[in-house]
């Protein structure tokens, strides 16, 4: 009795934490519960077909690196990947042609790309520097804001660009250029702030939809609001929101103390389709990922999974694109390291002989069936 009474009290700081009162009385409101999962799942109980997209670096003279990102906007790839400490956005075309280096690198104007999205006939990239546009060349074409900002995602609305602020939970969102002087919060321990994450997401024309892990909700912007979308709910442990409500009062070294000794469900990636979720989050120390069918929200819940549709790999999700396909980079180490296991399809083995040869990176893109 006394453990059920714990979990109810949970649940409803959950929801307290999450959202106004105006905000929990609509009805349409989601609630995900992420709870720990111990499963090792064939990916063909929730993949309908994999296919890879060779990434042609070695037959362009350029080393990808650790590719930490990866974008489909407009047919193309964009990778953001780390070389030497510091990161570039390169353009590969769909059949895994390399284009251009777009951001970072050579581009000394735009230091340290953080996000990149469409705009105009080209790109405008977010950077350590402000915000940038370029051609779809790799042309600079100039700096659109200036702002000291905080945040490492953002998107376009009505000719201003909103960045998501992953440090302050009540401010969630900057819009620039603007004419406020007021200074966006920010966490000042590296350590601490890599602990964050944001992301945004577009599930339709003109609507976005923005997670950070500072806040237990997802909220869709329309209107120049923050109107919420669902609510993340830990099964037995807080969330990562509910223990930084603990933190605000301790200096920077105490806050990451408290995080690391304190149990707590965390997200560390936050995909979104017009028919799917998908997560990748911790309880406590355990990984765990769950795929969400917003048809008919049903929860597929899995620790591990295994390629058994061509037998080859399975590693960590970076997009979930428009067509609700996974796309997971793996580099040439891991895919000539693999051992084939089961399989229903040809395909993975003459991939690794191919692999071989050119020591080119792949990106695995999985399609998800409904669940």
């Amino acid at each position: 009795m006394k453990k059920l009474v714990q979990m109810m009290l949970l649940a409803a700081i959950v929801v307290i934490t999450a959202c106004s009162p105006s905000e929990t009385a609509d009805k349409g409101l989601r609630t995900i519960v992420l709870k720990e999962s111990k499963d090792i799942l064939p990916i063909s109980s929730f993949v309908e077909k994999v296919d890879y997209v060779e990434l042609k670096v070695m037959e362009a003279g350029i080393d990808i690196g650790e590719m930490e990102d990866v974008k489909e906007i407009g047919g193309d790839f964009l990778i953001k990947r780390r070389m030497a400490g510091s990161s570039s956005i390169m353009r590969f075309s769909k059949n895994g042609d390399f284009i251009i280096e777009l951001a970072g690198g050579s581009n000394s104007k735009i230091k340290e790309p953080l996000d990149i999205i469409s705009y105009g006939k080209g790109y405008a990239i977010l950077a350590s520097n402000g915000i940038h546009e370029v051609g779809k060349d790799g042309k600079y074409l100039k700096q659109l804001d200036r702002s000291n900002m905080e945040g490492a995602s953002f998107f376009v609305d009505n000719g201003r660009f909103v960045v998501v602020n992953e440090t302050d939970p009540a401010q969630i969102i900057s819009t620039y250029p603007s004419k406020s002087k007021t200074k966006v919060a920010r966490v000042t321990n590296d350590r601490l702030r890599r602990m964050l994450y944001s992301n945004v997401v577009s599930v339709g024309k003109d609507q976005e939809h923005i997670f950070t892990t500072i806040n237990d909700t997802v909220f869709t912007y329309a209107n120049a609001e923050l109107i919420p979308a669902y609510v993340f709910q830990g099964d037995v442990l807080p969330t990562l929101a509910q223990a930084w409500e603990r933190i605000d009062t301790l200096k920077d070294t105490d806050a990451l103390r408290y995080m690391h000794d304190t149990e707590h469900v965390e997200v560390k990636n936050y995909q979104e389709s017009r028919n799917f979720i998908y997560l990748d989050y911790w309880v406590g120390s355990a990984a765990t990922t769950a795929i969400v069918n917003k048809n008919t929200w049903e929860t597929r819940y899995f620790s591990h999974g295994v390629n058994d549709v061509d037998g080859g790999m399975w590693d960590k999700v970076e997009f979930l694109t428009e067509k609700d396909e996974l796309l997971i980079p793996i580099s040439s180490y891991k895919i000539g390291g693999h051992k084939i296991s089961n399989k229903k399809v040809k395909g993975f083995d003459q991939l690794q002989k191919q692999i071989a040869d050119s020591e080119n990176p792949v990106l695995l893109r999985c399609k998800l069936r409904g669940l």
